[in-house]
């Protein structure tokens, strides 16, 4: 008969050092958000486009994301003022959120792109920047037709309640950087105003100081986020398609989606045609699997039943035309974005992910498809979980 041969001193250590770490409370009972504003450039918008400075962020402990507050005030107009389908938000050509290597972590897209994103992307009560209370947007002939106010988030931080994916950002030599382009005056409107308008750009930053080592009553506390340097990316795809039958398979990557946002244009770049355009049903292939097969109607439903975007197309609290987004997002909760991280779709660079079925109108289309993934630190997919 065999017996088991006692722990060693070594492996006794371990599980009491494991059995410690398994008993810390966790890391937001020790810390608390915070938040800075240090970026602030104000430029007149001109018939090009305007890169503005790099603004290199501040080290904050951990950085959970930014808010970019978009102002632009006019005067003196005398123009019947409208703005483009994707206006205010394409007043940002383009940004670019980068780790501390230069890799882009969120885009580069644009700035309706990333309205888009946050909008569907599950991080908060209220999405639609639309229904915000600075939400402004001044068409017709008044003296200030063609101002506008508007934030947008860039989101950094998966999960708010555990701080799941919030990034270490202690170190001045290593920063992490965020690029915006100003577009061209004559983008951002149908009928621009009489004058150009000067476009302010503010950037409040946000995230989570480094805990205490205990609380008030001495039980330690877990000294990191959960699944520490896991990352989630916003990636953006773009495909030109012929009217008709579709096959397109997507650019895969390893990691787990959190999001696939579909949106589709027309030849003349009009969601409102894409809308009408897009087809049904929409097929996802998935491998040989087929996820989803969805009649349009039934999608524009799940919008309203999902997110409550309930208001008409384009309106604030409306779902936007030829926009659908599929969220792997509601385990937890009935809101995309409340999330356990168990319902996420696992990919890899070899796996084939395929959309199909019969774009309508005529002439080119454009698709573009907006995914949000999530790498695990260490591509352990149970740490983002709970080890579940």
């Amino acid at each position: 008969m065999t017996t088991a041969a006692a722990p060693s001193k070594t492996g006794k250590q371990q599980a009491a050092q494991q059995a410690q770490a398994a008993a810390r409370r966790p890391f937001i009972t020790g810390s608390r958000v915070t938040d800075k504003q240090t970026y602030d450039q104000t430029r007149t918008l001109t018939t090009s486009t305007q890169r503005l400075p790099t603004y290199e962020l501040d080290t904050d402990g951990y950085t959970a994301g930014m808010y970019v507050l978009v102002n632009c005030v006019t005067a003196g107009n005398s123009a019947n003022v409208t703005f483009a389908a994707d206006g205010p938000w394409n007043c940002i050509d383009t940004i670019t959120f980068s780790d501390t290597s230069n890799n882009p972590i969120v885009g580069p897209m644009g700035g309706h792109d990333l309205y888009v994103a946050v909008k569907y992307g599950g991080y908060s009560f209220v999405d639609d920047q639309r229904q915000s209370p600075i939400y402004s947007a001044t068409t017709g002939t008044g003296t200030t037709g063609g101002s506008f106010t508007f934030p947008l988030l860039v989101p950094i931080e998966i999960v708010h309640r555990d701080a799941l994916g919030s990034l270490l950002n202690k170190s001045a030599s290593a920063v992490f950087k965020l690029d915006v382009t100003l577009a061209a005056n004559a983008t951002i409107y149908g009928t621009p105003p009489t004058a150009a308008g000067s476009l302010r750009v503010r950037i409040q930053q946000y995230g989570w100081m480094d805990p205490n080592a205990t609380d008030l009553k001495g039980n330690p506390v877990a000294q990191n986020p959960p699944a520490l340097n896991s990352v989630q990316y916003w990636d953006k795809q773009t495909y030109t398609l012929n009217a008709g039958a579709i096959a397109q398979r997507l650019q895969t990557f390893d990691g787990m989606v959190r999001n696939f946002i579909f949106e589709l244009r027309d030849n003349a770049a009009s969601r409102a045609q894409g809308d009408s355009d897009f087809p049904d049903p929409f097929t996802l292939q998935y491998e040989t699997a087929q996820p989803i097969q969805r009649v349009k109607d039934i999608w524009r439903h799940m919008i309203g039943q999902h997110f409550g975007y309930t208001a008409a197309a384009e309106a604030a609290g409306g779902r936007d035309n030829g926009t659908y987004p599929e969220p792997y997002t509601r385990d937890f909760g009935l809101k995309p974005g409340a999330e356990s991280r168990l319902g996420y779709l696992p990919v890899s660079a070899a796996t084939a992910l395929r959309v199909q079925g019969s774009i309508g109108g005529s002439g080119s289309h454009t698709l573009t498809v907006l995914i949000n993934y999530v790498v695990p630190a260490g591509g352990d997919v149970k740490s983002i979980a709970g080890n579940r």
